[in-house]
């Protein structure tokens, strides 16, 4: 029993490292090309999450088409509409504070991340919003030992289209003419402009597919928990800003493993301690890794 339900637990923990990796790509696309970091990710991942549950409830009442079209629908509306939202937030705000000094963006980003929370509180009458389960029945997996280990249709597909999303923009950093504009801003930036890259093209693109990134984030957070509050950007975001920071803040495949490793604690913290201090152990432990690194990658 003890090891069908350790089976259980790393299945649960690879749903949350999705989640993690995403959020955490978002902060290392922009900080990569910015040396900024926008603590405003989770602010958006939140906006998605609840847009989700908006659109995916619209639809169900008032279409008659098959739920996964009805949930597929509501994703893509949920994503767009928070891609324009970033792509407006870039134009009014970041692309000016990009030659300020680092504590101009950070303040600047913690005040759209209040006003989007503050925003969708009062939409919302401050109320969380509930989905009811979708796609949840379970598929078991192990069934013969004394724990049975299962998993839904929707976690294999959030499993199957996260990890591939994250694995598709590893690859397209790397090989796609974009990933290679985006490498030599993070390398050299004035470099770069005089090689002819246009640096406000890269720096605004990088910030609308981050956007996107948490966007996608958010939604799957609506779809596997079946909720969302106007509270939740603010602890993802700083859990992802952690992750993509002990992940290199340049490094995609950094800010994977990391994602691996906190997904993987909090799932097993949540099944053999005491879920209320869940939180509280994650960010000791993150902010004691910071303190034990090498001093070199501290620094930088």
């Amino acid at each position: 029993m003890s090891l069908l339900y350790i089976l259980q637990q790393l299945l649960n923990a690879l749903q949350v490292t999705v989640i993690y990796a995403l959020l955490s790509a978002a902060f290392v696309l922009f900080y990569g090309v910015t040396n900024r970091i926008n603590l405003a990710f989770g602010a958006l991942a939140m906006w998605a999450a609840y847009l989700t549950i908006m659109m995916v409830s619209l639809l169900e009442g008032v279409t008659f088409w098959p739920l996964i079209i009805v949930i597929t629908a509501g994703v893509a509306i949920a994503i767009f509409n928070t891609a324009l939202l970033g792509f407006s937030i870039h134009h009014l705000v970041v692309k000016k504070l990009i030659n300020a000094r680092m504590q101009t963006m950070l303040i600047a980003t913690i005040a759209i991340a209040i006003i989007l929370e503050e925003a969708m509180r009062l939409i919302n009458d401050s109320r969380e919003l509930w989905l009811r389960p979708v796609f949840a029945d379970p598929v078991p997996l192990v069934t013969g030992g004394a724990f049975p280990v299962q998993i839904t249709p929707l976690q294999i597909a959030v499993l199957l289209l996260g990890f591939g999303i994250v694995l598709l923009l590893i690859l397209m950093m790397k090989r796609h003419p974009f990933g290679l504009r985006w490498r030599a801003v993070a390398d050299d930036l004035q470099m770069a402009a005089l090689c002819g890259i246009s640096l406000s093209a890269v720096i605004g693109l990088s910030f609308v597919l981050a956007t996107i990134m948490a966007a996608l984030a958010g939604s799957m957070i609506a779809l596997l928990y079946g909720s969302a509050s106007f509270a939740m950007g603010t602890i993802i975001g700083l859990k992802s800003m952690f992750i993509a920071v002990i992940g290199g803040l340049r490094s995609l495949q950094g800010a994977l493993a990391a994602s691996v490793a906190l997904a993987f604690f909090e799932t097993f913290w949540s099944a053999y301690f005491e879920i209320a201090y869940r939180d509280v152990a994650a960010f000791c432990v993150l902010t004691l890794f910071l303190i034990m690194k090498p001093e070199g990658l501290r620094r930088r």
